[in-house]
């Protein structure tokens, strides 16, 4: 008797799976210790160049903690919540870094994986967190900052953990989002993040000359640090807040509207008010625009049509393009719609800094989408007409050569030939046809000398060792004989009743392909003739003295 059979439990996990996931998530966590650590040394080392206790040593490890995360303040019990956003952005991007060489470190990794990333890098920083909020209660007496809410410190903390370790795991798994993923949405994405590069762009552009504008006032707020510490202090903290003004300044260059408390700034009018002592805020318009400055707006069309039709050449269809255009929009809009969350807050008793967000978002949207969509939709035209020249223009010369029969409909590919040669890759990972390299080189066939005609091969003669074998022959006895060479040699046209069953295609008669042998095989001796030596129409003179016509020819299979 056989022994009876025993049915394990499936899907059950090993202890050493769930060690590697609990490293997975140890590694992946490991820049938030760092920062911790560096923050500390940082702060130990100010302490000790300014000679100070380090009573208040943990407590402003603490505090700088809280600003990383982007967590606001509270001064003496005044709301502190427009915070430099250069050091969540580092730390952002040590995050997605170290999140995608975790992923790169483990052997196939898969969902489980990312997830116990994600999750080891978001309760680490949670953790830490709520470490800092109980440092910072207990030094309230001797230390006047602390965040504003616990639950407030946490939500903030959380939403950029998972910022930073969602990008490292997307900056992994990409490529195999690209196949999961239609074109429209990869060319959508790509051209987004592109129009909100130039956006930030134009912005950044436009800071930098009201900087140096305003050279005279920016140097007077830099003289009230007194001492290399002062001033080392304030350009510290313009440095720090560069970030927000950069996306601040991109709502001007969509039609938006910026705030500073009472002071509001647009490409149109300037409304003052008072004024941080900082070197960025010494930098701001005071008087109203110059008219130049409403030429903005017409930069920002110019660079969005320019970047539409740059990637007209991605998309197929027209639909296609036109989806993927306001796709890219839409993100425009999105990322105008949170910088006021992202980059402003409040600022004490100066009010709250931030854009008109609404305004800005509907303005982005429909500047993108109508200008970013009509010039793609455009330039997809003018391609494709190009591309049906290109088409025509190669077909034409192919009849001229000869390698194309005059009656058949579709060009035959060469032996050998890739059926993709000249296509090219979009970001998206596909490959354009055959058809969109012709249109871009479609010059190069205007260049290419016409071919000239080859001598009429001389019969050669075929001794007992040329001739091919039984198995080689369409028929027993059948004169439809090859020569090595690939040429066809004279003979009488086989009977009816002689003539061979088709063969059944190949995958590489189906692919178009034939194989790599000198000789020609049974059904492809026309084929060869064609391909070869039959430009100078010497197969249609035999198949003519032969008394069999060209359509009458076996064709070769696709």
């Amino acid at each position: 008797m056989s022994p009876p059979r025993v049915i394990r439990p499936a899907a059950r996990r090993t202890p050493a799976g769930a060690r590697s996931l609990l490293w997975t998530a140890a590694a992946a966590a490991l820049p938030v210790i760092v920062t911790v650590l560096v923050l500390a040394a940082v702060t130990l080392a100010i302490l000790v160049f300014t000679a100070r206790g380090f009573d208040s040593l943990f407590a402003v490890v603490a505090v700088e903690w809280l600003v990383v995360n982007r967590v606001p303040l509270t001064v003496d019990a005044v709301s502190l919540g427009f915070l430099p956003l250069l050091p969540p952005l580092i730390y952002v991007a040590v995050l997605a870094r170290q999140t995608r060489a975790v992923l790169a470190d483990v052997e196939e990794p898969g969902p489980r994986e990312a997830a116990a990333a994600v999750a080891g890098v978001t309760l680490a920083g949670l953790l830490l967190t709520g470490l800092a909020s109980l440092l910072v209660g207990s030094a309230a007496s001797d230390f006047a900052v602390r965040e504003a809410s616990l639950s407030t410190a946490l939500l903030w903390t959380a939403a950029v953990a998972l910022f930073g370790s969602g990008l490292g795991v997307w900056l992994y798994f990409r490529r195999d989002l690209r196949e999961i993923l239609p074109l429209w949405v990869r060319g959508g994405i790509h051209l987004g993040s592109a129009f909100v590069a130039a956006v930030w762009a134009i912005a950044a552009i436009l800071l930098l000359i009201g900087l140096l504008a305003a050279w005279g006032p920016v140097g007077s707020v830099l003289e009230i640090g007194k001492d290399l510490t002062g001033t080392a202090a304030l350009a510290a903290i313009s440095i720090a807040y560069l970030p927000n003004v950069v996306m601040a300044a991109a709502t001007l260059a969509v039609g938006g509207e910026a705030h500073l408390g009472e002071a509001s700034y647009s490409v149109f009018a300037v409304s003052r008010g008072p004024m941080p002592e900082v070197p960025l805020a010494a930098a701001l318009p005071t008087t109203d625009p110059h008219w130049s400055m409403q030429a903005l707006l017409l930069v920002t069309v110019l660079v969005a049509a320019g970047l539409a039709r740059a990637v007209a050449h991605w998309f197929r269809t027209t639909a296609d393009a036109v989806k993927a255009a306001w796709l890219a929009a839409a993100i425009v809009a999105l990322v105008v719609a949170v910088s006021p969350v992202v980059a402003g807050g409040e600022l004490g008793v100066l009010g709250t800094v931030g854009t008109g967000s609404l305004i800005a978002a509907g303005t982005a949207l429909a500047l993108f989408g109508v200008i970013g969509s009509a010039t793609i939709a455009l330039s997809l035209a003018g391609l494709t007409r190009r591309r049906e020249r290109a088409e025509s223009e190669l077909e034409r010369r192919r009849r001229r050569a000869g390698t194309v029969p005059g009656d058949e409909a579709e060009t035959e590919p060469e032996v050998g030939a890739d059926p993709e040669v000249g296509a090219r890759t979009p970001p998206g990972g596909e490959a354009e046809s055959e058809a969109e390299f012709d249109a871009e080189g479609g010059a190069e066939f205007e260049s290419e000398p016409e071919p000239e005609p080859e001598p009429e091969p001389e019969p050669s003669r075929v001794g007992p060792e040329d001739l091919p074998g039984d198995e080689d022959l369409p028929g027993e006895g059948g004169s439809d004989g090859v020569v090595s060479g690939g040429e066809e040699t004279a003979g009488d046209e086989p009977d009816d009743d002689e003539v061979a069953a088709p063969r059944p295609e190949s995958p590489d008669s189906a692919s178009g392909t034939a194989p790599d042998s000198g000789g020609a095989t049974e059904g492809d001796g026309h084929d060869s003739a064609v391909d070869g030596a039959a430009v100078d129409g010497a197969a249609s003179v035999e198949a003519e003295t032969a008394g069999e016509s060209p359509d009458e020819r076996p064709k070769a299979s696709d």
